[in-house]
Protein backbone atom coordinates (compact mmCIF):
# COMPACT_ATOMS: atom_id res chain seq x y z
CA UNK A 1 0.00 0.00 0.00
CA UNK A 2 1.19 3.74 -1.36
CA UNK A 3 0.61 6.76 1.20
CA UNK A 4 -1.99 7.93 -2.13
CA UNK A 5 -4.01 4.66 -1.37
CA UNK A 6 -4.14 4.91 2.53
CA UNK A 7 -5.34 8.94 2.08
CA UNK A 8 -8.18 7.72 -0.44
CA UNK A 9 -9.18 4.90 2.20
CA UNK A 10 -9.41 8.17 4.55
CA UNK A 11 -11.00 10.33 2.14
CA UNK A 12 -14.94 9.24 3.19
CA UNK A 13 -13.96 10.63 6.62
CA UNK A 14 -12.62 14.30 5.60
CA UNK A 15 -15.27 15.98 7.94
CA UNK A 16 -14.67 13.95 11.15
CA UNK A 17 -12.76 15.74 14.53
CA UNK A 18 -8.85 14.61 14.40
CA UNK A 19 -8.79 13.84 10.41
CA UNK A 20 -5.68 16.02 10.21
CA UNK A 21 -4.13 14.27 13.43
CA UNK A 22 -5.00 10.94 11.11
CA UNK A 23 -3.41 12.11 8.24
CA UNK A 24 -0.28 13.11 9.89
CA UNK A 25 0.15 9.59 11.60
CA UNK A 26 0.07 8.10 8.32
CA UNK A 27 2.73 10.01 6.90
CA UNK A 28 4.68 8.73 10.11
CA UNK A 29 3.84 5.72 9.27
CA UNK A 30 4.27 5.77 5.54
CA UNK A 31 8.42 6.78 6.43
CA UNK A 32 8.14 3.38 8.87
CA UNK A 33 7.59 1.27 5.86
CA UNK A 34 4.56 -0.52 3.78
CA UNK A 35 3.75 -2.85 6.62
CA UNK A 36 3.29 -0.07 8.98
CA UNK A 37 1.42 2.56 6.51
CA UNK A 38 -0.89 -0.52 6.20
CA UNK A 39 -1.65 -1.37 9.36
CA UNK A 40 -2.19 2.20 10.53
CA UNK A 41 -4.16 2.98 7.46
CA UNK A 42 -7.07 0.17 8.63
CA UNK A 43 -6.53 0.79 12.19
CA UNK A 44 -7.41 4.65 11.40
CA UNK A 45 -10.06 3.84 9.04
CA UNK A 46 -11.56 1.09 11.20
CA UNK A 47 -11.57 4.30 14.21
CA UNK A 48 -13.76 6.54 11.79
CA UNK A 49 -16.14 4.18 11.04
CA UNK A 50 -16.59 2.86 14.42
CA UNK A 51 -16.93 6.44 15.71
CA UNK A 52 -19.12 7.62 12.96
CA UNK A 53 -21.46 4.48 13.92
CA UNK A 54 -21.65 5.54 17.55
CA UNK A 55 -22.42 9.43 16.59
CA UNK A 56 -24.76 7.95 14.22
CA UNK A 57 -26.37 5.68 15.87
CA UNK A 58 -25.80 5.84 19.46
CA UNK A 59 -28.41 9.11 19.98
CA UNK A 60 -31.18 7.01 18.12
CA UNK A 61 -30.58 3.95 20.70
CA UNK A 62 -30.89 7.14 23.72
CA UNK A 63 -34.01 8.85 22.75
Amino acid sequence: MNLAKALQMLSPFEEMPHYDTAVAQLYVAGSKGKRELHCAAYRIRDAFASYQYAVTYGKADSA
